[in-house]
């Protein structure tokens, strides 16, 4: 059996009240192992429950060397901005963060007022301009899932699949995928089709949603997600292998849980880990994972055996 191991300075960042975009949560972090050091970023809520994103920085995946004093990517369309002046949550929510030719791009949910809907939005920069901090450099964001409803939990795998692009997003209660010629989305939405399924009676049985982008070894791609049970209403990560060739083929999937919400930290009012992103040191997994929807934490374990427990489960 795999699981996780749970770093013991957990958890690695904290809400802040001197700096009042984090001063609520600081959670659902994506990552990048850029030149030897891993830049994560979280997803920061205000007490006026506004998400926006900061940065953080490690010499080595564990300990913190920098955090932004301020938010590096502010909500800035309509459609995930407070427009009517409620109470409820806006703003820029889970951000997954992909390189591609020396590109970053990132997918998160938009979340405005003015709507009863969430969308997923992309946003990119030059991976220079990225680890240089020059933030006024992000694109324009656009929606790129459809009005009318709910889609969250995109990422973009870091190579095209046979010459397409490849999205995986989550239409309530399931993950989809969506290939594409391109990544301009003018007068395309993101549909595709239904590939992950929960799994009634099961850990996994409510909802499931891809956690950070899908990591590719010699036997296919291996995927994080995290789902919420039905009994329990708790969110835990599972993990499961994906073909090369065809990421909707399921070559294996893992029957039980990686990694579960038991510390204090991942149990604060709601039982909760969910990841948006991963990096992969020295063959050592590195999950960077919101915990209580509050605190950020992180948790490792050798990439190799992982695989190797997947492939065991293989036709199972």
């Amino acid at each position: 059996m795999f699981k996780l191991t749970k770093y013991s300075g957990n958890p690695i960042l904290r809400p802040d009240p001197s700096r009042s975009f984090m001063e609520f949560a600081v959670f659902n972090p994506t990552a990048l192992a850029l030149g030897g050091k891993v830049y994560i970023l979280f997803r920061a809520q205000s007490y006026e429950l506004e998400s926006t994103m900061g940065l953080a920085v490690s010499p080595d995946g564990f300990t913190l060397e920098y955090v932004s004093e301020n938010p590096v990517y502010v909500p800035r369309e309509f459609f995930e901005k407070r427009v009517v002046y409620g109470v409820g949550p806006v703003g820029c929510e889970d951000p997954r963060a992909t390189l591609v030719d020396g590109i970053v791009y990132v997918l998160y949910t938009a979340v405005g007022d003015a709507y009863d809907y969430v969308r997923v939005a992309l946003t990119s920069i030059s991976v220079s301009d990225f680890v240089e901090g020059r933030w006024d450099r992000w694109s324009k964001p656009i929606p790129i899932s459809p009005p009318g409803v709910w889609d969250k939990n995109a990422a973009l795998l870091p190579r095209r699949v046979k010459g397409k692009y490849v999205i995986f997003h989550r239409f309530f209660p399931n993950i989809w995928v969506d290939f594409l010629d391109n990544l301009e989305f003018r007068g395309y939405w993101l549909r595709g089709f239904e590939f992950f399924r929960v799994r009634p009676g099961m850990w996994d049985s409510d909802k499931v949603g891809i956690a950070g982008v899908p990591i590719e070894v010699s036997e296919g791609w291996v995927m994080i997600y995290h789902a919420r049970s039905a009994y329990d209403g708790a969110y835990r990560l599972g993990a499961a292998l994906l073909d090369r060739d065809d990421p909707t083929t399921i070559i294996s999937r893992l029957e039980y849980p990686i990694l579960e919400p038991i510390e204090w930290y991942e149990t604060e009012g709601i039982n909760v880990v969910f990841s948006c992103g991963h990096v992969v040191l020295d063959n050592k997994l590195v999950v960077y994972y919101g915990a209580s929807d509050k605190y950020l934490a992180v948790a490792y374990g050798d990439l190799d055996e992982l695989v190797g427990e997947l492939l065991k489960q293989q036709g199972a």
